[in-house]
Parts: C-alpha cells; sequence; structure tokens
C-alpha cells in the first residue's frame, strides 16, 4: 500500500514539475503549490532554503562518496536525499524569516511527508532465508 502510494507521490510531484517546467519557459512564476508570482518577486528564504537543500545534498552524496559507500544509488534514493534536505532548510529559513506565515510550515510539513515516504519506500526488502 506505501508503494502504491510512493508511486502516486511520485508522478504527482513529477506533472507538477513539468507543468512548472512549461510555466517557466512562458514566463510565468508559480511557486509550491501553485502561487503565482511576478517577476523577481520570489521568496528570499525560499531561495535561501533551494541553495541549503543543493548544498546538504551534494555534503551528503561527497561524504559518502570520499568514505567508500558507493553503491548504486537510484534516482528515487536522490529524491529522497533531496527533499528531507530541503524540508530541513525551509524549516531553518522559516524560523528565521520575518515574512513566514502558517502556509509555509504547511510547505513544509509536506516536502517533509514526501521526503520521508520515499525514504520508506526505497528501503531494500529484507529478504527471508527462513521462511
Amino acid at each position: 500500500m506505501l508503494r502504491i502510494i510512493g508511486k502516486a507521490l511520485v508522478l504527482l510531484l513529477s506533472t507538477w514539475a513539468l507543468f512548472l517546467s512549461i510555466c517557466i519557459l512562458l514566463n510565468i512564476n508559480i511557486i509550491f503549490p501553485f502561487e503565482v508570482i511576478q517577476d523577481n518577486e520570489l521568496p528570499f528564504y525560499r531561495m535561501q532554503a533551494l541553495r541549503l537543500a543543493i548544498f546538504m545534498t551534494f555534503i551528503f552524496y561527497g561524504i559518502s562518496y570520499l568514505i567508500n559507500a558507493t553503491k548504486e544509488v537510484y534516482p528515487l534514493h536522490f529524491l529522497k536525499v533531496f527533499l528531507i534536505s530541503f524540508s530541513i532548510g525551509l524549516f531553518v529559513m522559516n524560523l528565521i524569516s520575518p515574512n513566514t506565515i502558517f502556509k509555509d510550515y504547511f510547505v513544509t510539513f509536506f516536502i517533509l511527508i514526501c521526503g520521508i515516504i520515499f525514504h520508506l519506500i526505497s528501503k531494500p526488502q529484507i529478504k527471508k532465508y527462513f521462511s
């Protein structure tokens, strides 16, 4: 059941990302979930949260490589790491930003839940040798 929810979530987020990519090409700026913004109106704390997420994701994979924890990484693993890093970045930036509204915490919570679901469905299945 959790895998079905996870796949539906991946489909939903992928469709949303495709829609936003097309909107960017049409010079329409939208932030999550569906808030149209004018040129250069992207909240500063959201840009900083994205930067933090990118850096934390790079740090995670960089350290994993340096300690020879190299293994095959599936796309879902990258999404999981990025979404959890992004939720942490959003939470930190929401705490220090004076312009934070309740909706911003909801977005943070939603992104964290997505990361947790991706974490749960990306765990390798335990083989039952003694069944």
